[in-house]
């Protein structure tokens, strides 16, 4: 297997497509908007195209309304992982989100499932007021509210959830990410780039993206009321509402997907340091596709004879 993995709009995405239509390999998609028919856009999904040239799993498998979790991905991933190692061809896991990359891997503790009530309770009492959730999580598990993102509404309800089904599932493995060893043998690369580089490719991404129809997409994403709060915690999902509510220009929509966009490049940067035995590979201008070759035989494959 490979695992390919950097921050957004580093090229890992193009590197992928590049190296599986080379080795005739699947992509496994670990980004949970990248699964959402109807995001297309904001998710910087494969397109088409691509989906027609090579095999990619877990894009455009989910319609709006459904939820997407950690725990139920990786099931679902290592089962289609090891169907693709059982023919012998090579497995690429790729992505920008690293619970996602890390369940797809490993075999990580996730919790039992959320029953609805408790999970309606969460996300009810988060936003209706956020303060009085995290009050809550630090009364039911202290560290885990120390340790939540309390900025992050999605964060800290996933966290009272788990906090609510009781003491026996805290700590629990899934809360090192970082430690576990992989279900297959996995070359772990990592790319990067400086930070000047990425700030102008994050911009002329979200130009892009601008350009393609990205407010109209997330509009009716918005309208949609049966649309999944998960599906809405979507860089994009917060900003386009707040401009059609007059709260901002679009000079500063641009400028505010522009900024969140960077955030995470900058958690995606910090993921890296925390990976033992990645091999990282600094892309610094260069086109990503360029070091395809490289990677080929650092993991020892060879494209098949025309």
């Amino acid at each position: 297997m490979l695992a390919l993995f950097g921050p957004t709009a580093s090229g890992k995405s193009a590197l992928a497509h590049h190296i599986a239509r080379t080795l005739d390999a699947q992509i496994v998609v670990t980004d949970p908007f990248q699964r959402y028919r109807g995001l297309e856009i904001a998710a910087d999904a494969p397109s088409a195209d691509e989906r027609a040239q090579v095999q990619y799993h877990f894009v455009g498998d989910l319609d709006l309304w459904e939820s997407s979790s950690a725990g139920s991905f990786a099931s679902a991933a290592h089962t289609v992982i090891d169907d693709i190692v059982a023919q012998g061809r090579l497995a690429i896991v790729t992505g920008g989100t690293a619970l996602y990359l890390r369940g797809a891997l490993t075999e990580l503790g996730f919790p039992p499932a959320v029953p609805p009530q408790t999970r309606q309770w969460a996300e009810h009492l988060v936003d209706t007021d956020l303060a009085a959730a995290v009050q809550e999580l630090t009364a039911r598990d202290p560290d885990a509210a120390h340790r939540v993102d309390r900025a992050n509404p999605r964060r800290v309800a996933r966290a009272l959830e788990v906090a609510a089904l009781g003491p026996e599932h805290r700590n629990r493995p899934v809360d090192r990410l970082w430690t576990e060893s992989t279900r297959h043998p996995t070359a772990l690369i990592a790319i990067t780039r400086p930070r000047e580089y990425l700030d102008q490719r994050i911009a002329t991404r979200v130009q892009r993206e601008l350009d393609d129809g990205l407010v109209a997409e997330i509009t009716r994403a918005l309208d949609a009321p049966t649309t999944s709060r998960e599906a809405l915690q979507i860089i994009g999902g917060k900003e386009v509402a707040a401009f059609h509510a007059g709260a901002m220009t679009y000079d500063e929509l641009v400028r505010a997907l522009e900024a969140r966009t960077r955030q995470l490049s900058r958690r995606q940067l910090g993921w890296i340091r925390n990976w033992p035995h990645a091999h990282v590979i600094d892309l610094v201008d260069t086109p990503a596709t360029d070091v395809a070759d490289d990677i080929i035989r650092l993991i020892g494959r060879a494209p098949d004879p025309a």
